[in-house]
């Protein structure tokens, strides 16, 4: 097929590097030489290189920061969102002309474009790209996941539509249209890009009529955070928004522009620190605004939601908590659940995950009467078989729930610290740490099991815990997991093969496989924005919802519930250890798990 490669300059309706002029963001386009096509649009902030030294993780050898009684309220911390982030500027710009095409070179110097692209170039779409605000060759500031960057990268599908301009270049105005566009719109793609999908379909942009969203972030909270603990991706202690919005500025890469730049950057990050608040790690309104959950109801797109349940780096309940948020909404969505971790599964042995795009685009773009809609809303790869993909009407598949086994009594304690583990911050290995935690009996923990299971069980949903607890030091990490037990050959998520290619994921022989976790900081014990000041040995009530999952246990397997505190892949590494004391016969732990343990 004959295609045309192009580049055009998008106005946005924000002054993000505050000039007076509204920020231009540079985008790609490769499409179909002749015809009016629908379009693919990627919102890709990396696409333009990143900036690996600039990439300094916090330090996380350090206590959890215990607080007096807060009295914040959820006014106090909710964003409004009808109030525009859209500025008038001060130097309008004038159109000096018009042109029919920018046709610029090949693009193989851009990172992160997947072969799908060209696949869905040979089937009669374009595919448009951007990197957005602070970007190589793009004006304005990089300013991770805020109304400003959803609201640059929205500018690209007004732009298809006609409802704003772009220009062939920074300087020049001469202005170029998108005569070559139905008009009908897609976003896809992984993780930050899966994002971008989310947060411009809580706009309910006009043209935008599907997102295909990959580990996409729908609540920047719980992905940097999570009751009141910093809590990144699994093995990412030390991330955070910040750092990210420093790692994708690549306005960096061209010296003339960073030397002018520079100081409206440095007052971005300032800003960004103050505002994270990693000290109290409470939800606030930098967060409420990075929170596209709240605007479900203006979504009008429909949503293909691809989520790996092996992901520990964007968790599973990012994409369950949207599914669930637009079925209830009435949007045409499906939940597509895979056993990878932080992977693209197009070429992925048995999961047709490329013709499902293909029929969803077709459908959704072209009007193509093919069914999709109207199929089971949920599919799911079975873990202990990759071959197996069931389908469900609704998440969660399982609607009953039955009490984990608990006969203890008494009053038993665990440390939360590492001291008494094997964990050494000095040569950290977390996995020497994990199974010690999940297999042996130590100070670090309480450990319940349950009996052989009789046959294959599913669990599926979010498992509910409650127990009365008291401390010795005014706050603690409190966590919980739930772990399979049994030999077993398991899969870890990672691909066998080539990731663009063909593979199967790989298959690692242990004697267990943790199913779900869930964390919280002890003073977050009513919700994510206030701290509770907690008495000394006293008895307090804590409630905490593990991750969602879903996931078959094998016949003969036990399950083990285990309550501790530090979390050597997730969280912060106290140096001040608190011994927490529980009631034994207060814990209640709920799991949807099918026909029950016995």
């Amino acid at each position: 097929m004959e295609y045309i490669f192009e580049q055009v300059w998008v106005e946005t309706p924000v002054d993000t590097d505050h000039d007076g002029m509204l920020d231009l963001i540079r985008v790609l386009i490769k499409r179909p030489k002749s015809g009016k096509v629908p379009a693919v649009f990627v919102a890709n902030p990396y696409m333009m290189h990143c900036n690996e030294d600039w990439y300094d993780l916090y330090d996380v050898h350090k206590d959890v920061q215990a607080f007096p009684q807060q009295s914040i309220t959820k006014a106090d911390i909710t964003f409004d969102f009808s109030v525009s982030r859209t500025v008038q500027p001060q130097k309008p710009r004038q159109t000096a002309g018009f042109a029919k095409t920018n046709i610029t070179p090949d693009y193989t110097d851009i990172e992160c474009i997947s072969p799908l692209y060209d696949h869905l170039l040979e089937r009669g779409y374009a595919s448009v790209f951007s990197a957005g605000l602070g970007t190589r060759g793009s004006q304005g500031i990089t300013l991770s996941g805020s109304r400003e960057e959803i609201l640059a990268f929205r500018s690209v599908i007004d732009w298809l539509n006609g409802r704003c301009r772009a220009f062939t270049n920074l300087t020049d105005n001469i202005e170029i249209r998108a005569d070559w566009c139905t008009g009908k719109v897609a976003m896809s793609a992984r993780s930050y890009l899966g994002t971008m999908c989310i947060g411009v379909g809580a706009t309910g942009v006009k043209g935008l009529e599907t997102i295909i969203p990959e580990a996409g972030i729908s609540n920047w909270y719980e992905y940097y955070r999570m009751h009141g603990l910093n809590l990144p991706a699994l093995g990412w202690q030390g991330d955070d928004i910040d750092i990210l919005a420093k790692y994708c500025f690549s306005r960096t890469y061209d010296p003339e522009d960073l030397k002018q730049i520079k100081p409206e950057f440095e007052k971005s990050q300032t800003w960004f620190k103050r505002h994270i608040d990693r000290e109290s790690a409470n939800y606030n309104r930098f967060w409420d605004e990075r929170n596209y959950l709240n605007q479900l109801d203006s979504f009008k797109a429909s949503a293909l939601i691809i989520q790996g349940l092996n992901d520990w780096n964007v968790k599973p309940k990012q994409a369950v908590d949207l599914f669930t948020g637009l079925q209830a909404r009435g949007i045409e969505s499906k939940l597509y659940l895979h056993r990878g971790a932080h992977i693209y599964t197009y070429f992925l042995e048995g999961a047709h995950t490329v013709e499902l795009i293909d029929r969803w685009l077709d459908h959704y773009l072209k009007g193509a009467d093919n069914g999709v809609e109207k199929e089971d809303a949920v599919i799911i790869e079975n873990n202990l078989d990759q071959k197996v993909w069931e389908t469900f009407r609704q998440w969660p598949v399982i609607e009953s729930r039955a009490a984990f086994p608990i006969d203890a009594e008494g009053e038993a304690s665990f440390t939360d610290g590492w001291k008494n583990s094997c964990f050494d911050p000095q040569d950290p290995k977390p996995q020497a740490w994990l199974d010690e935690l999940v297999l042996s009996d130590s100070a670090n923990k309480l450990r319940f099991l349950s009996e052989p299971l009789p046959e294959n069980r599913r669990i599926s949903g979010t498992i509910k815990l409650t127990f009365e607890a008291k401390l010795d030091q005014p706050t603690a990490i409190l966590s919980a997991m739930l772990a399979d037990l049994g030999e077993d050959d398991r899969l870890n998520g990672e691909a066998d093969g080539d990731e663009y290619s063909h593979y199967e994921f790989k298959k690692v022989h242990a004697s267990y496989g943790v199913i779900t976790r869930g964390w919280m900081n002890a003073q977050n014990r009513e919700n994510d924005y206030c701290k509770q000041e907690l008495k000394i040995n006293a008895y307090y009530t804590y409630t905490l919802d593990l991750i969602p999952m879903d996931y078959m246990v094998r016949k003969g397997h036990r399950l083990a519930l285990i309550l501790y505190g530090m979390d050597a892949q997730c969280t912060q590494i106290p140096l001040t250890e608190c011994t927490v004391t529980v009631k034994q016969d207060s814990i209640h732990c709920m799991v949807p798990i099918e026909k029950g343990f016995r």
